[in-house]
């Protein structure tokens, strides 16, 4: 569903939590991309006999990510490129990914391949469109019966549309822009899927395949201007209607219902990617002994799935 053109200034994220809307505040750091070594497109195919008993992803041309989990005392180098990224193997970390329509990209890129802690993002640029996505776990498994495993979340973290700044093409999050989407939408409905854990096991035939992880990039929820946000406390909630719309004699949640439909715009299990220009999504990843998480994105306009 696109963006209803009336509002094409900074948006607000909104999910309906119960009877509530919930809105929280951009935590985007500066980011402007200039992009030197991005990473090709992979292709290759094979039978789908094949597909259903070996490592489980698509046939098809794709972008590859590698997440290595690292032991303590692992120094991180933080430059750009290349198709890894490195977090701890025991602990959480953060990761973003992000998409700017506006921006010229022809090939994944990773910003910073380096997260250590929640509040050290690394950050992955996608080319402009949709994908399906698969990730497997792969590397040893523990020894003497160690479950080794991770777990992601995922989440909203930041949305703007281009309002003709100068460069907007280069940005990677919105805080360089004088209309901020607000955004960070947690779990409870936001997400078709709101988790995904991966578990390492003993090496089978069959066993460690690639899952799809798609719906976890697939988001239900309200986008709206933030001058409808009136008491700009950035939450959507009846303290920022002002008219009675359903003529009860009072405002309550039905005028807010009424409210959300007149002045934003709604998506269901859309592509994350698509409700706004520039958009930052993330995983919460919890790492316990993981040590290796391969993630493939395909395109949907050139993939052909077996």
């Amino acid at each position: 569903m696109p963006l209803d053109n009336r509002f094409l200034v900074g948006l607000v994220a909104v999910l309906v939590v119960g009877v509530g809307v919930v809105l929280l505040g951009n935590q985007g750091t500066t980011g402007k991309a200039t992009y030197s070594t991005q990473v090709p497109m992979q292709t290759y195919a094979k039978p789908a006999d094949v597909v259903q008993w070996s490592n489980g992803f698509p046939s098809g041309d794709h972008y590859n990510l590698n997440i290595h989990g690292k032991s303590a005392g692992f120094t991180c180098d933080p430059t750009p490129g290349g198709g890894s990224i490195f977090v701890p193997e025991y602990g959480q970390a953060e990761i973003q990914f992000i998409q700017n329509r506006k921006a010229s990209l022809a090939a994944m890129y990773v910003i910073d391949p380096c997260s250590f802690s929640p509040s050290d993002p690394a950050k992955i640029q996608l080319p402009s469109g949709e994908y399906q996505v698969y990730a497997r776990i792969l590397a040893k498994p523990g020894k003497n019966g160690e479950e080794r495993k991770v777990i992601f979340y995922p989440k909203l973290i930041d949305a703007c549309d281009d309002t003709g700044e100068a460069n907007f093409s280069n940005f990677t999050d919105c805080s360089d822009s004088e209309y901020v989407g607000i955004g960070k939408v947690t779990s409870g409905g936001v997400f078709d899927k709101d988790s995904q854990e991966l578990i390492r096991i003993v090496p089978t035939r069959g066993n460690n395949k690639a899952v799809p992880v798609t719906e976890m990039f697939q988001w239900t929820g309200y986008v709206c201007d933030p001058i409808y946000d009136v008491n700009g406390d950035g939450q959507m909630t009846v303290a920022d209607v002002t008219v009675d719309l359903d003529g009860s004699g009072v405002i309550d949640q039905a005028d807010l219902a009424i409210y959300l439909e007149l002045y934003c715009s709604y998506f269901e299990h859309e592509w994350i990617f698509n409700i706004a220009d520039l958009v930052v999504y993330g995983w919460d990843y919890n790492n316990m002994g993981s040590k290796l998480v391969q993630v493939r994105f395909y395109p949907l306009q050139s993939t052909t799935f077996v």
